[in-house]
């Protein structure tokens, strides 16, 4: 969809220094190239008839050096290739005669007569044709003995290979046969048809060939060549210098009679060590002319079809590298038009056909060649692209050299709301194809409209009411017209309404090169000159006689015309990046000056915009502000530049749109005038204004009014696009404007999320919702938006509104998604009152429910709004709809809220309102059985009302609901029935019953009774115990006391109830307390209900109250009982926390000596730390693969992997986690386990110290006491050793590395287990008795 236009064309004349001092001499320009290394032109002239060469090098900023000047010994040769190599500064030429010569210059003086010149090589015979590869290391020659020689750069012979016609049978065409009779398939009716046709035709008389295919050509191609063929040998390389390919000219057996020989031109492609890889396929008429597309695999050359009769023609044909044909396309010239050559473009884009006065520029979309511009002049000797400028091209004619810069632009209409229709306009030769996109998205090369002009077309506009359109030829402007755009869309194409030549507002020595429209009815024709350009203001208000309004002078060298956003005004880019608005009164005003020269621009008042009170914005001021694109991708506004990578940009009123080279759509608010460059663009942005797009894909046209935007993928088919910024801009524009049906209509056609409807202006909302209910008025619309209606703002989160973020914030990022712990949080943590979706649905409920007209109307959409509520309250929806009298109304609204509900829900809230009929009804929407629901429902209509309700409580589940029914159903009964107990019991519905029963003691009594023995087979024998005591019934609460340790409660109803029983119960009661280290509980019982002191003062000493057992021996008059029971009870003390300090030391140094082992190892060698062992440990890196997801080393305990980190796919089951978690329990030795393992486990002997801190404390006073001096000093000096042992290590055991710590969980997320603290250690207290 993008036309080619000239950007600047300039022209020298090369004049020898030679011919200035001998004015006889005339020399001609033979030949030029590009040097890229200094940015330069090499020329070449001669002085053929006394064989003077002299090299000229004209630099970017105007000077002349002249490289070399010498005399070669051939007369009359012919230069067949020359080349600058600038690096080593030195010129190489091949002529026909046979001659290879180098010239080294001096790069410094370039002094002529000190260039080295010396012949390199010479073929006896002479050479044929001659090609440098396009990385200048190897040179191919055709020798006039048909050799292929191919050399190196320093002229070393590579390869010889000689031509021969045997040549010509090497082939690798392989076919599969698809297309032919023998693989397709037929069945047996096909077959006897077949069978019926050729008796047919053999009845006719028919024999021999007659019998043939139809479908078969007549003519198979001999390869024989036409009598314009010049006869020469071409050479041409392919772009990655691997290939190259040769057209010479061979003497084979004539096909059609094998007595004759025809001459035949075939292509042979040889590889770049000179072996002949393939050979083309004969084409009658093919000529010398081949060129190897730079970037593909075809090679194009020329075919002049003269033997076809009415079907003859000059095309150009496509070679593959194997030598089959690929494709052609007409060339739509003279047959006896003279083509002097075909070059490629360095990006394969455009193809040039070089003719005698003429270029032709071809390019290529959907397969499908358009003649998109020519270069007219005169007797063009050659024509060269530039190597890394894909659109400068360089011709030689009449001794000049020209060299024409070109661009792309789409020719499109406005994009100016109403009238942004998209045309499109696109040149093809002669004719100018009409599509205007936002009627008929018509796919290239087919077109909506078009119109043909007599001339090939060079640039083409259309008005602002895309109905006059102009063509510009060579010498004339045509215009063509529509009488109005809907005549257009039914069917009528654009008539030539007047050609207007070129004399009429231009010189002779004028060139039209670019047209403008500006206003609806002025038409500005860029005419050019050499140096100067003019601009033609053409009036077209009548289209058929135009009237030359004004020729503007410039005074300078345009480059780019156009108009502008509006246009109201012309604007053209002059050769230094200035660009100017030019007026219809032919004023000029210059907007900006670009840093750099751009290729393409768009001009606009910008406004700076201000937020209003309402909610608008107003404008403050504004400024004119040209957006341009350069050739290498840099996008400025005037002089500020926004970004690099652009591709293609467009404006509306309110963005500025463009593509980029990471494949992304972007767009920028023109709100203000203040531009700064723009933010890099992340991996995972979600921004309004950033859109990803196909990879190259650029932008055609777009159209405001829709939303759209079209795309052209490179290819060639066309995408229309709407994107995210430009819908919800028209939707917050309708949502402002209270135009809530064509905001819900945009939001429905392009699948926004209708929550916009409410987020973007909720207080608006709620205010005019009746509006909003009567504007979209469909009852489908209203329930749409409710049931889609969700939480989260979404003008906070995915259509977050960014025309007030300034233009260098950071685009917005995708948010994480949520863990599964934040979305149950998020779910626990819901509060229906404060939810969004309430409000709505409440708000709703409110305006339709108040109206009967609404009520009835918009049933569905009251159910609607019930069903969306949180939770849902589906009881309401069903009350509404058993409400209905209307059969037919009651069953659809049932159809209904099954569909937006799980039915088996619904079935169970219709069974909750106790209602039968509407059970039934429900249930009949449903895949439920009837054979199973009509069984149970009859039942439930048989009963009376309070037992229906039991049983359909009972059968939802609701079973306090249930036993409510039940107990008032037998309300006048004096007992509470089995039924009620046995419910009572099944459910454990005790505290429900009881709460049931508060004013009815005797029936609440019952039930206590039930719930005693069920606490105590629960093991709550307290609460059992309490309740048996409050029902009398003693002796279970004694028992109940004794099982739950309740001593004193216990015998307090002993001796209260059971006098006989006490000394029973007070052994039973010191047993179990006993037995569960409750010393001192026990020795209580033994002390006041047993009367057994010695047993006493051995259970005080067990609990360590050593001073309470010396107590009871002298209070009962028993101090031998000290001795007797209190010192053994001392060394047993002593004993056992003597042994805890010896273990609880041998333990800190033996896991302290083991961490550090462990450690050393880590260190010295992490493989066997890790318990992995390597066959190959020399050739194995410790550093994990980034694409395997096997586990490294060192994440083999963490479960931390290269893929899991990087996919965020956990592949550890609940399994594999519990496996280690025993792993980690157990600190299997050797392993990250075992450290682990003994940090923890040095934190439990810390705890067991604590515990045993208070028994110490009391040891030691009882054994000094006693006077066990020696052994209270042992066990606390072991138990400050054993402190201070801990105190000057903690640190160091507790030191585990970050690594070490690293964890993945179920999301693939990494992160690190809590370091483990290091406690605080209390110091011991010392008894200063014993402290020295």
């Amino acid at each position: 969809m993008r036309n080619l236009i000239t950007l600047n064309k300039g022209r020298l004349r090369p004049v020898a220094t030679a011919s200035t001092e001998d004015s006889e001499l005339e020399f001609e320009l033979i030949d030029s190239v590009f040097d890229t290394l200094s940015d330069s032109i090499t020329c070449v002239l001669s002085a053929s008839e006394v064989g003077t060469i002299e090299v000229q090098q004209f630099m970017k900023d105007g000077s002349k050096n002249v490289l070399a000047s010498f005399n070669i010994e051939t007369f009359n040769d012919t230069l067949l290739n020359f080349k600058h190599f600038g690096e080593i500064n030195q010129l190489v030429f091949v002529f026909k005669q046979g001659d290879i010569i180098t010239a080294t210059y001096d790069p410094v003086n370039y002094v002529p007569l000190e260039t080295t010149v010396e012949i390199v090589g010479s073929i006896d015979n002479g050479i044929d044709a001659a090609e440098w590869s396009y990385d200048e290391e190897t040179l191919a020659l055709v020798t006039a003995d048909r050799n292929v020689v191919l050399l190196s750069k320093l002229y070393e012979p590579i390869s010889e290979y000689n031509l021969e016609a045997d040549d010509l049978k090497m082939s690798k065409h392989v076919t599969v046969g698809w297309g032919k009779k023998e693989t397709q398939f037929r069945g047996k009716g096909t077959r006897a048809m077949e069978r019926d046709a050729l008796a047919s035709l053999k009845a006719s008389g028919l024999v021999g060939n007659q019998l043939r295919d139809p479908t078969m050509p007549y003519m198979v191609d001999t390869g024989a060549i036409t009598t314009l063929d010049n006869r020469e040998v071409t050479i041409s390389w392919r772009g990655d210098c691997e290939y190259f390919v040769i057209s010479t000219i061979e003497t084979v057996e004539d096909p059609d009679d094998s007595t004759k020989t025809i001459e035949r031109r075939a292509l042979r492609v040889f590889t770049r060590e000179g072996q002949l890889d393939s050979a083309s396929e004969p084409v009658t008429g093919m000529e010398y002319n081949v060129s190897w597309k730079p970037q593909g695999s075809l090679i194009a050359s020329i075919q002049r079809k003269t033997h076809l009769a009415e079907e003859n023609s000059l095309d150009l044909i496509f070679f593959e590298r194997n030598g089959l044909r690929h494709g052609e396309f007409n060339t739509r010239l003279p047959l006896d038009e003279e083509v002097k050559g075909l070059v490629w473009n360095c990006n394969s884009e455009v193809l040039a056909i070089v003719l005698r006065d003429t270029i032709q520029l071809w390019t290529v979309k959907n397969y499908h060649w358009y003649l998109k511009q020519e270069v007219y002049s005169k007797d063009i000797q050659f024509a060269k692209w530039h190597p890394e400028r894909d659109f400068t091209l360089m011709y030689g004619n009449d001794n000049f050299l020209n060299i024409v810069d070109f661009t792309y632009k789409t020719a499109q209409g406005p994009t100016l709301e109403p009238f942004d229709n998209g045309t499109s306009l696109v040149i093809d030769g002669n004719t100018v194809n009409i599509t205007p996109l936002a009627i008929a998205n018509v796919p290239p090369p087919i077109y909506f409209r078009d119109f043909e002009t007599s001339e090939n077309v060079i640039d083409v506009a259309c008005n602002l009411s895309n109905e006059i359109f102009v063509a510009l030829n060579k010498d004339a402007l045509i215009f063509a017209n529509v009488s109005n755009f809907e005549d257009m869309k039914k069917g009528k194409h654009p008539t030539i309404a007047c050609s207007f030549p070129k004399s009429n507002f231009a010189t002779e020595f004028d060139s039209l090169r670019q047209v403008a429209f500006m206003n609806d009815s002025i038409v500005g024709v860029l005419l050019d000159t050499d140096n100067l350009s003019r601009v033609a203001l053409i009036d077209v208000q009548d289209v058929t006689q135009p009237i030359v309004l004004n020729v503007v002078e410039v005074y300078d060298k345009i480059v780019l015309l156009r108009n502008d956003f509006n246009y109201n005004h012309l604007v053209y880019e002059t050769r230094d990046g200035t660009v100017v608005q030019l007026d219809a009164e032919g004023q000029l005003n210059q907007i900006t000056k670009f840093p750099q020269l751009v290729r393409d621009f768009r001009v606009k008042r910008v406004h700076n915009q201000v937020a209003n009170p309402d909610g608008g914005w107003e404008s403050e001021s504004s400024e004119l502000v040209a957006f341009g694109l350069t050739s290498n991708g840099k996008l400025f506004a005037n002089q500020v530049q926004l970004v690099s990578a652009v591709t293609s940009l467009e404006i509306t009123d309110n963005l500025l749109l463009f593509t980029t080279a990471q494949h992304n759509l972007q767009f920028v608010h023109l709100t203000s005038t203040h531009f700064e460059p723009l933010p890099i663009v992340e991996n995972d942005v979600e921004d309004e204004r950033v859109r990803t797009i196909e990879r190259g894909s650029v932008l055609v046209s777009v159209i405001p009014s829709k939303a759209a935007v079209i795309l052209q993928a490179p290819r060639g088919n066309l995408e229309t696009i709407y994107p995210r910024i430009m819908v919800l801009s028209e939707v917050r524009k309708n949502i402002l404007l209270k135009h809530y049906k064509e905001a819900f209509m945009h939001c429905r056609t392009h699948r926004v999320n209708l929550d916009i409807l409410y987020d973007y202006a909720p207080d608006l909302f709620f205010d005019n919702l009746e509006l909003f209910i009567n504007q979209l008025e469909k009852v489908d619309y209203l329930n749409l938006f409710i049931s889609c209606l969700g939480e989260d703002d979404v003008t906070q989160t995915k259509y977050k509104e960014t025309i007030k973020s300034g233009i260098a914030d950071s685009f917005e990022t995708a948010a994480a998604p949520l863990t599964e712990m934040q979305q149950y949080m998020k779910k626990k943590m819901f509060d229906p009152s404060t939810s969004k979706v309430n409000k709505i649905c409440n708000a709703v409920l409110e305006v339709l429910l108040s109206n009967e007209i609404y009520k009835k109307k918009y049933i569905q959409t009251i159910i609607t709004a019930y069903a969306s509520q949180r939770p849902q309250n589906l009881e309401e929806a069903l009350k509404l709809i058993a409400s209905v009298e209307d059969k037919e109304e009651k069953d659809s609204c049932a159809t209904y809220l099954c569909f937006l509900q799980d039915v088996n829900v619904v079935y169970k809230a219709a069974l909750s309102l106790y209602d039968v009929k509407l059970a039934l009804l429900v249930a009949q929407k449903s895949q439920m059985d009837p054979r199973e629901y009509l069984p149970f429902l009859q039942t439930l209509q048989d009963n009376e009302p309070l037992r229906r309700q039991f049983l359909i409580d009972d059968y939802l589940k609701k079973y306090e609901n249930a036993l409510e029914h039940l107990t008032e159903s037998e309300k006048a009964r004096d007992e509470v029935s089995e039924e009620i107990i046995d419910y009572v019991e099944v459910h454990e519905l005790y505290k429900h019953a009881l709460s049931i029963f508060k004013y009815e003691s005797k029936k609440q009594n019952i039930i206590y009774g039930r719930f005693a023995k069920h606490l105590a087979s629960k093991q709550d024998y307290v609460e059992a115990g309490i309740i048996y005591e409050m029902l009398t019934e003693y002796k279970d609460a004694m028992d109940s006391y004794v099982l739950g340790k309740k001593w004193r409660e216990a015998l307090y109803i002993a001796v209260e109830e059971f006098p006989d029983q006490v000394k029973t119960v007070s052994e039973d009661l010191v047993s179990s307390l006993t037995f569960e280290h409750k010393y001192v509980d026990a020795a209580e019982i033994q002390l006041e209900f047993l009367k057994d002191i010695e047993e006493a003062m051995t259970l005080y000493c067990k609990a360590y109250k050593y001073d309470t057992a010396c107590l009871i021996a002298v209070t009962n008059n028993k101090s031998e009982l000290i001795e007797k029971i209190v010192d053994p009870g001392l060394g047993e003390g002593f004993g056992v926390v003597a042994e805890l300090l010896a273990d609880c030391k041998g333990q800190v140094n033996s896991q302290l000596k083991r961490l550090r082992e462990l450690r050393t190892k880590k260190e010295e060698d992490p493989y066997a730390f890790y318990g992995q062992e390597t066959e190959q440990a020399d050739d194995v890196s410790i550093a994990p693969s980034e694409t395997s997801t096997k586990e490294s080393f060192f994440t083999r305990y963490t479960g931390k992997t290269s893929g899991t980190a990087k996919t965020g796919a956990s592949r550890r089951t609940a399994k594999n986690r519990r496996r280690e978690e025993r792993k980690r329990a157990r600190g299997k030795k050797g392993t990250i386990y075992e450290e682990e393992y003994l940090v923890q486990s040095i934190g439990r002997l810390l705890d067991r110290l604590n515990q045993t801190r208070p028994d110490a404390i009391k040891l030691i006073d009882g054994l000094c006491r006693r006077n066990m001096r020696e052994q209270a000093y042992q066990i606390q000096k072991n138990f400050l050793d054993v402190l201070d042992l801990l105190k000057t290590h903690v640190e160091e055991i507790y030191s585990i590395s970050e690594k070490d710590r690293e964890r993945i969980n179920d999301d693939g997320e990494v992160y690190h287990v809590p370091e483990i603290p290091v406690p605080l250690i209390e110091d011991f207290p010392t008894n200063k008795v014993i402290d020295f």
